[in-house]
């Protein structure tokens, strides 16, 4: 199966990381590591990601974009339903991700997107965790979920209101 259609922008160069998502960052890596770790801005106007923290800034670059069709996986889960959206192996990556190719070169095998909501209940943006083979599971998939509650959306009311 191969992923749902997806316009990709990518900058010459990577905005700079927004500090108040350093915290976060540094408790991913404490509690679960990841080859890589973003943050990405669900912006509904759009049907698109953008990415806002990057640790992996020249392949992932910060400001770059993804526009998603509509019935795409990724935004029905984590959007409308409001739940984490996990691709648990590289076969999943293919059917999701149609920049799996870059991904599986980076030596990711799974992704795991953990939603932020707004006051009003509404997913704003999303924790994105890049792993190996085999390193997360649903034990760590439900304290990735506690990091996005607490840390991530105190994180991100303090991007937007600096912005």
């Amino acid at each position: 199966m191969s992923a749902p259609h997806t316009e990709i922008s990518r900058p010459e160069v990577s905005a700079p990381n927004p500090p108040e998502f350093e915290i976060v960052a540094q408790k991913a890596k404490q509690s679960f590591g990841y080859i890589n770790f973003t943050v990405l801005q669900w912006i509904n106007e759009r049907h698109a990601l953008k990415r806002i923290y990057s640790t992996h800034p020249d392949n992932y670059p910060v400001g770059g974009e993804k526009i998603m069709t509509r019935n795409a996986p990724w935004p029905t889960t984590v959007v409308e339903s409001r739940q984490p959206y996990a691709s648990w192996n590289i076969d999943e990556l293919k059917s999701t991700y149609t920049d799996a190719p870059w991904l599986i070169e980076l030596g990711i095998h799974q992704t795991i997107c953990v939603p932020i909501f707004n006051e009003g209940g509404r997913t704003v943006a999303a924790l994105n965790f890049s792993g190996g083979r085999d390193q997360y599971d649903h034990k760590m998939l439900e304290e990735m979920k506690e990091l996005a509650e607490r840390e991530g959306t105190e994180a991100f009311r303090a991007y937007i209101g600096c912005r």
